[in-house]
């Protein structure tokens, strides 16, 4: 017997690659361009925001509540005259305002410190109650899917970048938007 050829592996073959035409490759280069370019593009670019600006939004939301405060003490003395203001609760309503206009920077801080000052020293049981009634249907109205609910910024321009950047930040006296709309209809209504 021939070892030589009992020990012989037998090599499968396999048909000549196909050749690859100029347009295949180029598309196929394309596509692989396009997926790369989103993987690594910032997810702001696709409507989701950044981790950076999601920090910074955590961070400035109190400042957004104080400003949502104003529109719901605003709604309140104007649909409910139970719960009116008194003249000094209007006096420090009033002052709290006053030092918003004239801030080009609010930072958190500054803003939790008014917000607790106003709901806890300014306001009664029943107006802080009925504040804290408004505050959760507007953050319901948010969660509900297709509500639009609204953004406190986006990522390339607005108050977050503005305030990320070090720059002023004082959305609550921008009446281009709600807050700063509902804002200056309370102070009117104040002074």
């Amino acid at each position: 017997m021939n070892n030589y050829t009992t020990n012989r592996r037998r090599v499968a073959t396999t048909a000549p690659p196909r050749a690859v035409t100029r347009p295949v490759a180029v598309a196929t280069l394309a596509v692989l361009l396009v997926l790369l370019t989103a993987a690594l593009a910032p997810t702001h670019l696709f409507g989701q925001i950044t981790p950076e600006m999601q920090k910074v939004r955590e961070e400035t939301a109190v400042v957004f509540d104080l400003g949502r405060f104003f529109g719901y003490v605003h709604e309140m003395t104007t649909e409910n005259r139970t719960l009116a203001l008194t003249a000094d609760q209007k006096r420090s309503i009033l002052t709290v305002m006053n030092e918003i206009r004239a801030l080009q920077r609010i930072e958190p801080p500054w803003a939790a410190g008014k917000l607790e000052y106003l709901e806890l020293e300014v306001l009664t049981p029943a107006q802080l109650m009925d504040i804290d009634r408004r505050a959760i249907a507007w953050q319901k109205s948010r969660d509900t899917p297709g509500s639009g609910g609204g953004s406190t910024g986006g990522s390339g321009s607005g108050p977050l970048s503005t305030y990320a950047a070090g720059g002023p930040f004082n959305p609550i006296v921008d009446t281009e938007r709600l807050i700063g709309q509902n804002f200056q209809a309370l102070y009117d209504l104040l002074k």
